[in-house]
């Protein structure tokens, strides 16, 4: 049999067909040449070339229709698994708006039981760091009137003296541990949120303080003033520019 008689003994013949990408790439590819050598930065000069560009944009869109059902194609299987893997795990671990996982509900139930002991643990350390820091305080006072009373040639009081302050150290170090064992390891975290009460009050501090994010924020409540219709704004003037389509 010959190479006629048989088709598969062509070289190639059992090999897979080209990969849609590889098309959609090599047909691209030649647009976009086609359109960096075409457009210079020349003006359109008359209807012709205008209609060049016209044709040349039509095929770009086109292409570009091909190449995005192309990807979604591809991606839609592996955005299925993604999703049947969330959807898998997210009864145990989920945490998002739709769901919540068993172990971040159980988590939040914890945290609730711990918070008011820790909560109350703390507490009580506050206040053994405010007694510490009274006998502390109260020490080195103590250490500093004996210093002032005695006589510099009376020795017997002068070490009584220099006693009190070695206390008064110790003292002060007790109190330093025991602000740390107050606000450090309790399993708590302090959040902080604002309220407005005050919004002419904001804006000028924002004003004053913030202005690039305070234009950019302005800008954006403008942009979609202008993207409903409006075309007076205070503060704000609106130009026109008209783009092809």
């Amino acid at each position: 049999m010959t190479v006629d008689e048989n088709p598969r003994a062509v070289v190639g013949h059992n090999s897979p067909p080209p990969e849609p990408y590889d098309a959609i790439f090599i047909h691209i590819d030649g647009l976009y040449l086609e359109a960096k050598n075409f457009l210079d930065g020349e003006p359109i000069a008359d209807e012709k070339m205008a209609e060049a560009v016209e044709d040349l944009l039509s095929q770009i869109r086109d292409a570009e229709k091909v190449a995005e059902a192309a990807r979604k194609v591809e991606k839609d299987p592996l955005d299925e698994q993604v999703a049947a893997i969330q959807a898998k795990w997210n009864p145990l671990i989920g945490s998002n708006k739709a769901v919540k996982g068993k172990t971040v509900l159980a988590s939040e139930a914890c945290k609730a039981a711990l918070a008011p002991w820790r909560r109350a643990q703390e507490t009580a350390k506050q206040e053994a760091a405010r007694a510490a820091r009274e006998e502390a305080e109260a020490a080195q006072r103590a250490a500093a009137e004996a210093m002032r009373a005695s006589q510099a040639d009376d020795l017997d009081a002068r070490e009584k003296a220099e006693q009190l302050f070695r206390e008064a150290d110790r003292a002060a170090l007790r109190a330093k541990r025991a602000d740390n064992a107050a606000t450090t390891g309790l399993g708590l975290r302090s959040t902080w949120t604002p309220t407005l009460t005050d919004g002419v009050a904001a804006a000028r501090w924002a004003w004053a303080n913030r202005r690039p994010q305070m234009d950019e924020f302005l800008l954006t409540l403008a942009k979609k003033e202008v993207g409903a219709g409006v075309r007076t704004l205070p503060g704000f003037t609106v130009t026109e520019d008209r783009k092809a389509i």
